[in-house]
């Protein structure tokens, strides 16, 4: 994939390059929380008894809809968060794969989901992605080991403080949004890019890329809320990365991932993923009709924490 650096930021040991691709706004889509806030899909739990682990998505509309994985849906029953990347088609019915982050609650408290305007930490999505590529190894579909992501959300509210009565994830993003607001402040989106790797201090934890450029824009906040998270519970504070090491690092990692052997499985929704683990990092690919619509390069970070 040819990609380019065309920006970098660093704000305490928090520092973010971006990045533009030769195949950028090549397919119409809009995001998951544009349709939701415009009516344009509902998402609800999948019957009246409900089941943990999917929800169902009904697109009535005229438009292909994204969700990002990492994707925090609230409401409903218990809040959850989308176990992969997909693309839905319009005028569609899916049941869609998703994990629990919010374990001490199973009461509805509304009709349906709304989105939220924070993804899950980075750290939580690699260890996802690398659960799911196990199930779909052994044909179990797109799942993740519920207990594993349970023990992620209570690592997170230990080490940011921030207690919850029903242990979620949500929770501890209201409890720090001050913090996180304060952190993302000086961080803009680059006209023109449609990507952005995120260090925490030297660490490269995420690399993300997308097709549409106004998507990316939607998304930038959302990442970074999600990686202050990572930077809470770091116990050490480490000055942020370099920007020529920086900007070369992103470029290499993406080459690697781009030339490691990869696994092609059909996605949720239309297209397929292609999925490789390298190196500690997992790479997860969204692909519809050639186009590539979500890259997301996840390092995994847990021997960092408590450091």
């Amino acid at each position: 994939m040819e990609s380019r650096v065309v920006g970098f930021m660093n704000q305490g040991n928090l520092s973010v390059v971006q990045l533009a691709t030769g195949d950028q706004d090549t397919f119409e889509y809009i995001s998951s929380s544009a349709a939701i806030k415009g009516g344009l899909i509902k998402v609800s739990e999948i019957s009246e008894g409900g089941s943990v682990n999917n929800l169902l998505v009904v697109n009535e509309s005229g438009k292909f809809v994204f969700f990002m994985d990492g994707d925090i849906l609230a409401g409903a029953k218990q809040n959850r968060v989308l176990n992969t990347s997909m693309l839905l088609a319009p005028g569609t019915k899916t049941e869609v794969p998703v994990s629990c982050v919010e374990q001490g609650r199973w009461s509805r408290v509304s009709p349906d989901f709304s989105s939220t305007d924070y993804v899950a930490p980075s750290s939580l999505r690699e260890a996802k992605a690398r659960m799911v590529s196990a199930s779909l190894r052994r044909k179990r579909g797109h799942y993740a080991d519920q207990g594993g992501v349970w023990d992620g959300v209570t690592l997170f509210q230990q080490d940011s403080g921030v207690h919850s009565a029903t242990s979620n994830l949500s929770d501890v993003y209201e409890g720090k949004r001050t913090d996180f607001e304060s952190l993302i402040a000086g961080f803009k989106v680059v006209d023109g890019a449609n990507g952005l790797g995120v260090y925490v201090g030297s660490d490269l934890v995420s690399v993300d890329l997308f097709n549409r450029t106004d998507v990316y824009a939607e998304y930038f906040p959302k990442l970074l809320r999600g990686i202050g998270l990572e930077v809470a519970s770091r116990k050490q504070e480490e000055k942020g990365v370099a920007e020529a090491e920086g900007s070369f690092r992103v470029l290499d990692l993406l080459d690697k991932v781009n030339e490691a052997e990869a696994e092609f499985f059909p996605s949720v929704g239309v297209g397929q993923e292609k999925r490789c683990e390298t190196a500690g990092v997992s790479g997860v690919e969204l692909i519809y009709e050639t186009k590539r619509i979500h890259t997301a390069v996840l390092k995994s970070t847990t021997s960092d924490r408590r450091s």
